[in-house]
């Protein structure tokens, strides 16, 4: 196993994992940690949420979160402002967000305006930004723009209202976010991440980069695209693929012998109050590269803020598809995804020796 220092009060050095069903058969999972410790875990878009407040082994029943609206284009993702401890479900694609103030207990509706880039994209009287299958978002702690909110976002050319997810907009699609500097009143629509992009996640280093990991309906080698933001999220640069984060193919495209299309992902990073080591992240998403099929449900580990991925580890061999990640401060680590065809949604709790004691990620 690797040696990894963990700081004091944390879990166990004993590997430890469990697994249990959440929801019944609802897609878009996104898991976030309240400032008070509270788990929060959304369902269909952020329409519904269960709450635990001792650490993910008891759970409340499932609550409508605020008037949220059924149906994809309405679909919302969480964010928790460490700044105030408020909690964000937010839909930039129509222009409202649901604020809770007592930790997921209740919510209110409120609107949200959202500025658009300098490309114009994200004006709601034009052509919005979607939060749907990204990752949710992050508080930034370090540098100039700390106390900034940060959620990844993506961009369609034509409102998914009325064209959907067809084939032929993809090359015109690509990844960005949307941040805030007063607490989530304004948020700014950032610049392309890269074209042929959908559903990314983010997380920020302790030197203050942004590590941004997309989905990509365009490639032919299957790997996930890296890009960078020196910036607090406003641009993006030093594109790359992955060597070692691989992707399914195209089992639901027309195009499925000719290119890859990838599946949503879970990224977080670990908290400075769990490990000593600056940038462990832990990256979800299901095992079968090239495959026809979204299975095997797995999660890997870096050491090294993504130059490198050492570990991964299966979680579920079936069916999995659309997962979220977050990491207590205890070191807790909570996987929400989507296992056996959709037909439930299910929570993995486990710690960080369980997840090294894993497979060793092989080098291309």
């Amino acid at each position: 196993m690797l040696a990894i220092s963990l700081t004091p009060g944390t879990q166990a050095k004993e590997p430890f994992f469990e697994m249990q069903d959440l929801f019944g058969a609802v897609r878009l999972p996104t898991i976030v940690i309240a400032t008070d410790g509270t788990i929060l875990a959304f369902a269909d878009g952020c329409r519904l949420c269960r709450r635990s407040e001792d650490g993910g082994k008891t759970w409340s029943a499932a609550q409508k979160v605020g008037d949220s609206p059924e149906g994809y284009p309405n679909a919302a993702k969480a964010i928790v402002d460490e700044n105030t401890g408020d909690v964000l479900a937010a839909c930039p694609s129509k222009g409202y967000q649901h604020r809770s103030k007592d930790h997921g207990k209740t919510w209110s509706r409120e609107d949200m305006k959202v500025l658009p880039n300098q490309a114009g994209h994200g004006a709601l009287d034009g052509v919005p930004v979607y939060t749907l299958g990204s990752e949710g978002g992050i508080t930034l702690k370090i540098g100039k723009h700390k106390g900034r909110l940060l959620m990844p976002v993506r961009f369609w050319p034509l409102p998914l209202e009325k064209e959907g997810n067809a084939d032929e907009h993809w090359p015109y699609c690509y990844n960005t976010a949307i941040y805030s500097n007063d607490g989530g009143k304004t948020w700014q629509v950032a610049e392309p991440v890269q074209t042929g992009t959908g559903e990314g996640t983010l997380a920020e280093l302790s030197d203050g980069r942004i590590y941004y990991n997309s989905r990509s309906h365009m490639s032919v080698d299957h790997r996930r695209r890296i890009a960078w933001s020196h910036d607090g999220g406003q641009h993006f640069a030093d594109w790359s693929v992955s060597d070692e984060l691989l992707e399914s193919a195209a089992f639901a495209s027309k195009f499925a012998t000719q290119r890859g299309y990838g599946c949503n992902a879970g990224l977080a990073r670990m908290p400075s109050e769990s490990v000593k080591q600056k940038d462990v992240l832990l990256f979800s998403t299901p095992d079968n590269p090239g495959g026809r099929h979204r299975v095997n449900m797995t999660v890997w580990v870096s050491l090294d803020g993504a130059a490198s991925w050492v570990k991964k580890r299966l979680i579920h061999k079936g069916r999995g598809d659309y997962s979220s990640l977050t990491v207590g401060k205890d070191g807790m680590i909570y996987l929400l995804f989507e296992r056996d065809g959709i037909k439930q949604m299910s929570l993995a709790r486990f710690n960080l020796a369980w997840l090294l004691a894993g497979e060793t990620v092989k080098k291309p």
